[in-house]
């Protein structure tokens, strides 16, 4: 089995998602302002700039990452330790959760908070690698589910053998 694959693909799905915490998403060039867009929030690049959103506005966005981090965490590590053929169901169903929430992830970050900070200071983004990274995660996140589901038919084959 190719389980230690998956679970080097989880780790690093989930590894990736921790490095949004240090990376900005992106960064909105204004006339008046310079607003940075990270995981936390967003601030302004200007020393006394204002920021025309409060400290709570990016709490979904740092929510569904640390859901995230922690779902493939979890996966990764359930991986090493599971056996036997319900364990490895019960994975591949946290899997698909953790496939949904990056990609909730990905649709609340690039369908809506983007949009939204340039508007007041009239200003485009400018995508930062931290844009990117969940991208990659969801790629990794949805090889690793593949090949778990392959596992479980290969159990479920040399089962009916038996």
């Amino acid at each position: 089995m190719s389980q230690r694959l998956q679970s080097v693909f989880f780790f690093l799905a989930a590894l990736l998602f921790a490095l949004l915490f240090f990376m900005p998403l992106a960064i909105y060039l204004g006339e008046t302002n310079i607003l940075r867009f990270n995981v936390f929030g967003v601030d302004s690049l200007i020393p006394g700039g204002e920021v025309p959103f409060k400290s709570m506005f990016s709490l979904p966005v740092l929510v569904l990452t640390i859901t995230a981090v922690l779902l493939s965490g979890y996966l990764a590590m359930g991986l090493f330790r599971a056996v036997k053929l319900a364990q490895f169901v019960k994975l591949h169903k946290i899997a698909r959760i953790d496939i949904v929430v990056i990609v909730a992830w990905i649709a609340v970050v690039f369908g809506y908070y983007i949009r939204i900070i340039g508007a007041p200071i009239g200003a485009e983004p400018t995508f930062k690698v931290g844009a990117f990274l969940p991208l990659a995660a969801l790629l990794l996140t949805i090889a690793a589910a593949s090949g778990l589901k392959k596992d479980i038919r290969k159990v479920r084959s040399t089962d009916r053998i038996r």
